[in-house]
């Protein structure tokens, strides 16, 4: 079978949920995944249910809308997803961080989100193991976490029950154009599968794909790392992360560390996250961790959980994590008739609800109830 409704093309968190939802609206719909699913960024995250971290505006909206969506899954897609509610910690440590935190706290006060704001005493009590004399405040919002790999495979799981088609280790060569409008892709293996519609959802591997239509959108992606520790005692009561993603992590003249930090539930610590600028091709990016991202990592654990400095890490992961530069994904119809795109998420997991039902409205309808134009601004022909 080569011709399909709509074509899904990335196996993480915005493709396997906008498949899922294609597929219960009745749209005959296929997933195509190069490697395995979630083998990209997706599956190199910590689940993390973010929503106090969403911009201002209409990621902000979109973020509150799916929220509520997003912790009823377990229900929904009726399977275990570890899925906990937790609190989250965005710490400043300078003037500058807590400026721009302090901004965002007050617009999302503003926007209707129950959150607070912590000095150095709160903090304490909220976390003893950190060294408050280190930071100014931090913002509080009590958010969620799951399991990605079961997330993934559940969306993909119900969406089979639905009628959905997935093929892995299936990789797109280009899109197929035809009369100006994408038709389909055509896979490296020369096959071409049509459908009416064709759903980018590759991560940093977006901007390549979409060059194939004859348009530049402007996602660019780092090479994150994280590690994983030995399993220690309860350490941390809430999700930790500092204020500095917002000035530092996505900085393009050289490694960035934006320290981020949860506790599973088998006591071992999920650690990141340093970055890189990619300046390869995203199929030329080592995954291989590096030497300098290990010390800024344990730099920061030494300065801010002190009691952290002899713990033993066991794995370390590198991953490519795309990113625009507005820190606004692109999303929705761009280009060429056809096309549609979804990729450059700040935090994905909180999306997938309100980005499934955004992108089966516009494969089924034409339309949808939000005005996406201020994501897609930078989008452009080549």
């Amino acid at each position: 079978m080569n011709k399909f409704e709509a074509i899904v093309v990335g196996g993480g968190y915005p493709g396997c949920s906008i498949a899922y939802h294609l597929s219960k609206a009745g749209v005959k719909t296929l997933l195509l995944e190069k490697k395995e699913i979630s083998s990209g960024a997706s599956g190199g995250n910590f689940g993390c249910i973010q929503v106090q971290d969403a911009s201002l505006g209409l990621s902000l909206d979109l973020t509150m809308r799916s929220f509520p969506r997003v912790m009823n899954y377990e229900q929904e897609l009726q399977t275990d997803l570890e899925l906990t509610s937790v609190g989250s910690l965005i710490a400043a440590v300078n003037e500058a961080e807590m400026q721009e935190l302090d901004t965002l706290y007050r617009g999302k006060i503003e926007g209707g989100l129950d959150i607070h704001m912590y000095g150095p005493k709160q903090l304490k009590k909220a976390e003893p193991n950190m060294n408050v004399d280190k930071f100014l405040g931090a913002t509080y919002f009590k958010q969620g976490r799951l399991n990605p790999f079961k997330l993934m495979y559940a969306f993909l799981r119900k969406g089979r029950e639905y009628g959905l088609s997935v093929q892995e280790q299936t990789r797109v060569k280009e899109l197929y154009m035809e009369g100006g409008k994408v038709k389909g892709v055509t896979l490296t293996s020369g096959k071409t599968i049509f459908a009416q519609q064709v759903i980018i959802a590759a991560g940093a591997w977006t901007k390549e794909l979409c060059k194939t239509a004859g348009l530049l959108v402007p996602i660019e992606y780092v090479r994150a790392e994280g590690f994983v520790s030995e399993k220690l005692k309860p350490f941390l009561n809430n999700y930790y992360s500092s204020a500095s993603f917002f000035t530092e992590a996505h900085d393009v003249d050289g490694v960035g560390m934006s320290l981020c930090m949860g506790q599973t539930q088998s006591g071992n610590l999920l650690i990141g996250e340093t970055s890189k600028p990619g300046n390869v091709l995203p199929d030329d990016a080592s995954r291989r961790s590096s030497y300098e991202h290990f010390i800024k990592t344990k730099e920061a654990l030494s300065e801010y959980f002190p009691a952290l400095k002899d713990m033993n890490l066991l794995r370390a992961w590198s991953t490519v994590s795309p990113y625009t530069d507005t820190m606004e994904p692109v999303l929705g119809q761009v280009g060429p008739e056809g096309l549609l795109v979804a990729a450059g998420f700040k935090s994905c997991v909180i999306m997938t609800a309100v980005v499934g039902d955004i992108m089966t409205d516009l494969v089924t309808k034409g339309d949808t109830f939000c005005d996406l134009s201020g994501f897609n601004a930078q989008v452009r022909p080549l």
